[in-house]
C-alpha cells in the first residue's frame, strides 16, 4: 500500500485531472452553442442541391423562373446574414476584382471562340444551342429584366455553391481536408451540373459543370467570392443578354 502522502498526491492530481476534463467538455458545448444548427457548413451543398433541384424542375414544368430566384435568394441569405466567413468572402479587393474581370474576358472569348468549332464539328449543337435558349427564356423576359434576374442568380449562385464549401479547398487553409482541392472544386462543379438537370436540358447540366469549374477555380485562386460572381455575371450577361450564341 502507498504511503499516505502518496495518495494523497495521486488523489488531488486525478482531481486536478478531472477538473480540467470537465473544462474541456465545458468549452466544447459552449462552442457548439454558439454556432446554430441551421448554420452547419454540412447543410451548405445539400441546401444548394435541393433548391436548384426544385427551382430548375419548376422552370421546366410550369416555365416560371420565380420559385429558383426565392430558392437562390434564401438559400445565400441564410450564409450572408448567419455566416462571418461569408461576409468576409464579400467584402471586395482591388486584386478580387481584377481577377475577376481577366476570367471573365477570358471565359468569354473562349466560349463563343469554342462555340464555332464545336458547331462545326457537331451539327446538331445549333439547334440544342437554341433549345436551351428558348428554356432560359421561358417567361419572356425583357433584356432588362432578364439581366437583372441574371445578375440577382449569378450572385447568389455563388454564395450558395463556392462560398464557404469551398473554403477548405484553398491552397493553406488549416483545416483538415476531407478532400483534395481540387477534387473538392470538381465535386462542387458535378453536382451544380447534375441540379440543373433537372431543367430538363443535357446541354445546360455539361455547360453548368464546365462553367462551376472554372468559377470554383477563381474562387480558390481569389480567395474571395468576387471574381467568380464578377465572372459569372459577366459570362451570363454576354451570352444570355447581349451577344447570344444561337
Amino acid at each position: 500500500m502507498a504511503p499516505p502522502g502518496e495518495r494523497i498526491v495521486k488523489v488531488a492530481a486525478d482531481e486536478a485531472s478531472g477538473a480540467r476534463e470537465e473544462d474541456i467538455v465545458r468549452h466544447l458545448f459552449l462552442q457548439l452553442a454558439t454556432v446554430a444548427t441551421w448554420m452547419s457548413p454540412r447543410l451548405d451543398l445539400p441546401i444548394a442541391v435541393v433548391s436548384w433541384l426544385l427551382g430548375f424542375a419548376w422552370v421546366q414544368v410550369a416555365g416560371s423562373w420565380t420559385p429558383l430566384a426565392l430558392l437562390a435568394v434564401l438559400a445565400a441569405a441564410r450564409l450572408i446574414l448567419g455566416d462571418p466567413e461569408t461576409r468576409q468572402l464579400l467584402r471586395p479587393r482591388a486584386g478580387d476584382l481584377a481577377l475577376g474581370g481577366a476570367g471573365a474576358a477570358v471565359m468569354i472569348a473562349g466560349t463563343y471562340g469554342l462555340y464555332r468549332v464545336l458547331a462545326s464539328a457537331f451539327p446538331a449543337l445549333p439547334g440544342a444551342t437554341r433549345s436551351l435558349y428558348v428554356v432560359l427564356n421561358t417567361g419572356g423576359f425583357s433584356a432588362g429584366a432578364l439581366a437583372a434576374l441574371v445578375a440577382l442568380l449569378s450572385t447568389c449562385e455563388e454564395v450558395a455553391w463556392r462560398g464557404r464549401s469551398l473554403t477548405s479547398a484553398v491552397p493553406g487553409d488549416s483545416r483538415r481536408r476531407s478532400l483534395h482541392p481540387l477534387l473538392r472544386v470538381g465535386t462542387v462543379a458535378v453536382l451544380y451540373g447534375g441540379a440543373s438537370l433537372a431543367s430538363g436540358s443535357l446541354l445546360l447540366g455539361a455547360l453548368a459543370t464546365a462553367c462551376g469549374l472554372w468559377w470554383g477555380l477563381l474562387r480558390v485562386a481569389g480567395r474571395s467570392l468576387w471574381p467568380a460572381i464578377i465572372t459569372h455575371a459577366a459570362w451570363d450577361l454576354a451570352i444570355l443578354v447581349g451577344w447570344p450564341l444561337a
